[in-house]
């Protein structure tokens, strides 16, 4: 498709993403033309130009991005994303760019650049939901100040004291309902389903009890390790009332949790994901 700059050298490039986006390029190119909005042809502006854009097409988002994070495309280890707000581990001032960029597409909600025991994995440490955050126990208290300052009021914060410290592999969860490790204990159970207000359900999935690792889930639907049987994919469908679909990241990785965040508008895989894949992504999560 050429580019109406006749005198432009430059080549034009689909920057657009999911499936769908194709027509947000063709109707933002119209309005561009049609109204006082940023100039430019926007087949030729980057990404993240293009989401500013579809901002004025769209009151709100509901796509998947593609994401890399401090050179990894496991996103999953170093974000923790909600409905009501989103964590990232790392250095602030390195990862600037990347913290602005999801403040731009998630609008609603607290960013908050932290750490938890002084680590920047704060994906694989903590879950949380709209309602709850849950931390291991040795979570300084600085940063647990810092994140009781920074999120909504209505969001209730819980160490957890268990010897599976890594909840974000553990435990994976909606705003509803939560599957978790067969071997937590009871108590911890009882706070998770307390702070984040969720239905618990002990499980495994394709026979490994990192349910965190392995499946990734919003109010809609999710994605599941592919090893998953079909027995066991229904019985799971049906436990957590969600349409559930096997599937990779990151070129074939089975570990979902590694390589995808997502709430219910939104979701971002790593820079790996192929078009196949970003296929299953948006189908599991009813994303456009």
């Amino acid at each position: 498709m050429s580019s109406d700059n006749s005198n432009c050298d430059i080549t034009p490039t689909r920057n657009y993403t999911s499936s769908n986006e194709r027509d947000s390029w063709c109707l933002i190119r119209k309005i561009t033309k049609e109204n006082d909005l940023p100039h430019g042809d926007p087949w030729l502006i980057s990404k993240q130009e293009f989401r500013m854009r579809k901002m004025y097409v769209w009151s709100e988002i509901e796509a998947v991005f593609r994401l890399q994070y401090g050179g990894s495309n496991e996103i999953g280890a170093f974000m923790r994303l909600t409905n009501s707000y989103c964590l990232i581990g790392g250095d602030p001032q390195k990862y600037e760019k990347v913290e602005g960029m999801i403040e731009g597409d998630i609008q609603w909600g607290s960013v908050v650049n932290t750490s938890l025991a002084g680590c920047e994995i704060v994906g694989r440490l903590c879950v949380g939901n709209k309602n709850g955050l849950l931390v291991p126990e040795m979570t300084y208290d600085t940063e647990l100040q810092r994140l009781k300052e920074e999120l909504p009021e209505t969001v209730k914060i819980s160490k957890i004291e268990d010897k599976l410290s890594a909840l974000g592999n553990v435990v994976v969860c909606n705003d509803s309902v939560a599957l978790i490790h067969p071997d937590l204990d009871r108590e911890t159970e009882e706070v998770i389903a307390d702070t984040l207000q969720v239905e618990v359900f002990r499980h495994m999935i394709a026979n490994n009890p990192l349910v965190g690792s392995h499946c990734v889930f919003n109010y809609y639907g999710g994605l599941v390790n592919p090893d998953i049987s079909q027995n066991e994919l229904e019985n799971l469908s049906s436990l957590l009332e969600l349409s559930l679909v096997p599937g990779t990241v990151n070129q074939g990785n089975k570990l979902v949790g590694s390589g995808v965040i997502c709430n219910d508008r939104l979701a971002y895989a790593g820079m790996k994901t192929t078009a196949r894949e970003f296929t299953d992504i948006e189908k599991a999560f009813h994303l456009r």
